[in-house]
């Protein structure tokens, strides 16, 4: 265990997205970080949820229950197929939770706020609504079936307050596949003014949800079919894709055409991935390089190998515009209190991690754009960023809130690079002797002209 911290892992009955290998991943992970884990199946908050659909009681309990059963049996058999079971928690929700005096009491303060509280409330209904439009049955009457079916989400945060109590741990960390943007925010005290850092949250992703596959997933990989199999993302102005048209377009792009084109090769657009794992389709062989803009840090220089740098970023640390001047004169880099958004695995993890280890994580998804990262600031579900200039004036243009650069010097320098697997050093060494020839013919700083015009303005440079 790392420090007096337990996690909890949610998982939800009937949800259809833990299957095996799911579960296996999320337990072998928050194992491996803490060295043990709870699991929360929320069977009897869930009935909450049947009776919504407008099933009677006793079916409701019916579907509830085995469900909720099932996946705790499915939890115990990975776990012992994994070798941890003795570190592994199932939370029994009727005999240590349900009839508990301190989680009656915590319930009943969490449902006044519920009440009392027009932001929590809508908050809480929002979530709500998503998952009873996203069921297995049509609703009449939607805030109807959302009055009954809120008892879920409101039993889960009233557990996740009391869980310190109930696990002996000074920090509950709670662990799930997505996003859970009311948790946060509550955790964060925006509901109620009062920041919990007895309470976080983690999120743990399955890298091999967060890639969508372009073409046909049962194509047969041909040796020597001198095709070059290319992952990519959106990260202007290295690579742009058009979600509209879906064309692609970039310096990282072009570059990629025209390297294939003096190869004779054609390129296969893979996947789509997240920067957090871009690692593990390169180390199984699914695409051969990743097309856009990768700084090398020092995680990521132990699991794969980097092209010469095409052109070189600063990185800002950026907040709300109304929040700028207070946080300048304040040193907020001691304070644990400050939200910073980050995506696991990327430059932002990376920095947080090595300078500001005090701040509250606040995680997106994998495979969101670096967008999703200032819109969290944007939003107030993180205080602060890191990001280049570039990104943040794409964003800022169509964002009511603005966000501005508090850092007076850069708080990195990065390269930009393709990402290759480290085992493929004759791909790496032909595509620097094309990077070399482009930068000395002066190609790359017409590229740059072509796609980023304000580039010197923007912090960005042919040379560190």
């Amino acid at each position: 265990m790392s420090g007096n911290i337990y996690p909890v892992i949610g998982m939800s009955p009937g949800n259809s997205y833990f299957k095996d290998a799911e579960v296996e991943h999320l337990l072998r992970e928050t194992v491996q970080r803490y060295g043990q884990t709870a699991i929360l199946i929320a069977d009897i908050p869930a009935i909450a949820t049947y009776l919504a659909y407008g099933y009677p009681e006793n079916r409701a309990r019916n579907k509830a229950i085995p469900k909720g059963n099932n996946l705790k049996n499915r939890s115990r058999r990975i776990a012992e197929q994994l070798g941890i079971s003795n570190k592994v928690r199932i939370i029994d929700w009727a005999n240590e939770v349900e009839n508990s005096d301190s989680y009656k009491e915590i319930y009943n303060r969490i449902r006044s706020l519920y009440d009392s509280n027009q932001d929590f409330k809508k908050a809480v209904n929002n979530t709500t609504k998503e998952v009873l439009e996203g069921g297995e049955k049509d609703i009449a009457d939607l805030e109807a079936a959302t009055d009954v079916a809120v008892h879920y989400l409101l039993s889960e945060l009233a557990f996740l307050e009391f869980s310190p109590k109930l696990l002996e741990s000074e920090q509950v960390v709670y662990v799930y596949h997505r996003n859970w943007p009311v948790y946060e925010r509550y955790v964060s005290g925006l509901y109620d003014g009062q920041a919990k850092s007895y309470l976080d949250f983690l999120l743990l992703e399955n890298p091999t949800e967060t890639y969508r596959t372009v073409g046909s997933e049962q194509m047969i990989r041909i040796k020597n079919e001198r095709v070059l199999r290319c992952a990519f993302t959106s990260y202007p102005p290295g690579f742009i894709e058009d979600e509209t048209t879906g064309d692609f377009s970039g310096i990282f792009h072009d570059l990629i055409q025209e390297f294939t084109r003096s190869q004779n090769w054609d390129i296969e657009w893979a996947e789509k991935v997240g920067y957090g794992v871009i690692q593990h389709g390169l180390n199984e062989g699914r695409y051969d390089v990743f097309v856009a803009p990768v700084w090398p840090t020092p995680e990521r220089q132990q699991v794969a190998a980097f092209s010469s740098p095409v052109y070189f970023s600063n990185v800002g640390m950026w907040v709300r515009e109304e929040n700028a001047e207070q946080a300048k004169t304040e040193d907020i880099s001691k304070n644990s209190f400050v939200r910073v958004a980050i995506k696991e695995g990327d430059i932002t993890d990376s920095i947080a991690k090595a300078d500001y280890s005090a701040w509250r994580p606040i995680r997106v998804a994998q495979l969101t754009d670096t967008e999703e990262l200032l819109r969290f600031v944007a939003q107030g579900d993180a205080d602060v960023t890191f990001a280049e200039q570039f990104l943040v004036d794409l964003f800022n243009q169509n964002s009511p809130v603005k966000l501005v650069n508090i850092a007076d010097q850069p708080v990195r320098t990065f390269s930009n690079c393709f990402m290759l697997s480290s085992q493929n050093s004759e791909l790496k060494d032909a595509l620097n002797i094309f990077l070399d020839k482009k930068m000395g013919a002066g190609e790359i700083a017409n590229l740059l002209e072509k796609y980023a015009p304000k580039y010197q303005q923007q912090g960005i440079s042919l040379k560190k």
